[in-house]
């Protein structure tokens, strides 16, 4: 008589593949993790960025000859600034080199983005300011 047919996994078989099965899982959820937590990085770096571009667009309508430092609340951030000029202010000129309508400024500005009390980054850039003191006349 001849024996029986094995059927079914036997326990050693069935242990060996949950372990197999458990070790790629936590792998794959580890990566995952791994993911989510470089995407959460990156999102705070583009609203930090969000940020700085806003407040660069609102210190352009602050006349920096008046106001040489301030601070800034945009998107849920702090963003404080201090100019220094550069060069004193001069009297501008138009494309054919006649005199200008304006008188202008050349300023250095530091700017700091803070996330609540900590400080996110720090950057500096020159603007010009700009203020009408001519006004034109037509003949």
């Amino acid at each position: 008589m001849s024996k029986p047919k094995q059927q079914g996994f036997t326990l050693i078989e069935a242990i060996v593949a949950l372990v197999i099965f458990s070790t790629s899982a936590m792998g794959i959820y580890s990566w995952i993790n791994t993911g989510l937590i470089s995407l959460q990085k990156v999102e705070a770096v583009v609203r930090s960025e969000q940020a700085l571009f806003a407040a660069v667009e609102e210190i352009k309508l602050i006349d920096l000859l008046e106001q040489s430092s301030g601070r800034q609340y945009v998107f849920g951030y702090s963003v404080e600034w201090q100019a220094e000029p550069l060069a004193p202010k001069q009297q501008g000129s138009s494309f054919n080199g006649s005199i200008g309508l304006y008188d202008l400024a050349l300023f250095e500005l530091q700017l700091s983005v803070y996330g609540g009390e900590r400080l996110l980054g720090e950057y500096q850039y020159r603007q010009v300011a700009f203020l009408k003191v001519r006004s034109q006349e037509y003949e």
